[in-house]
């Protein structure tokens, strides 16, 4: 519990790693899971963190985006399918695969994401934005990764905040956001 607020104070405390968002195409993406939904000055961000949780990434995104993730999570059952269902039986009708989902690029102050679709045994490469494919990764139980360039160490997020420090301040002048 204390590891997400930990990563959203760092977040938006701490100025953005200068290397965040160039490419390094050398370096495989790194497994992460969907921890939680957040709601950080009135604004939703999606916290991913890696397996042993030594490092995370922080997207924000729109409320409707953070309500089709979050519903993702939980599995309700609806009588009708909702827009990312039916992303997953276009595919099953076309025997179409998604592999996987990688947060890939953070550029002007956005994040970038591709899914990896395998169709006939060939894999095509589909932009997207983070918030769509998580909801569908979420939706359908499909590894997500992230560039390990966007990914923070948790390590560095001071544990104790110094007298007079506020722990989420009310205005940051720029974030990455999702792309759109």
């Amino acid at each position: 519990m204390r590891v997400w607020l930990l990563a959203a104070i760092f977040v938006l405390v701490v100025p953005f790693h200068p290397e965040a968002g160039k490419s390094d195409s050398t370096a495989d993406p790194v497994p992460v899971q969907i921890k939680r939904i957040l709601i950080i000055n009135d604004s939703p961000a999606v916290l991913l963190m890696d397996g042993p949780e030594q490092h995370f990434l922080l997207v924000f995104i729109d409320f409707f985006m953070a309500n089709a993730i979050r519903m993702g999570m939980e599995a309700p059952v609806l009588s009708r399918p909702l827009t990312h269902d039916l992303i997953g039986i276009f595919l099953r009708q076309l025997d179409a695969k998604i592999a996987k989902v990688v947060i890939s690029d953070l550029k002007d102050n956005t994040y970038y994401a591709q899914i990896s679709l395998e169709v006939n045994g060939r894999t095509s490469i589909i932009d997207a934005r983070p918030s769509d494919a998580l909801a569908i990764a979420v939706r359908h139980k499909i590894p997500v990764f992230a560039a390990p360039n966007l990914l923070r160490d948790i390590s560095s997020i001071k544990e104790q905040p110094r007298e007079g420090d506020t722990p989420l301040p009310e205005t940051r002048k720029s974030r990455p956001r999702a792309s759109t």
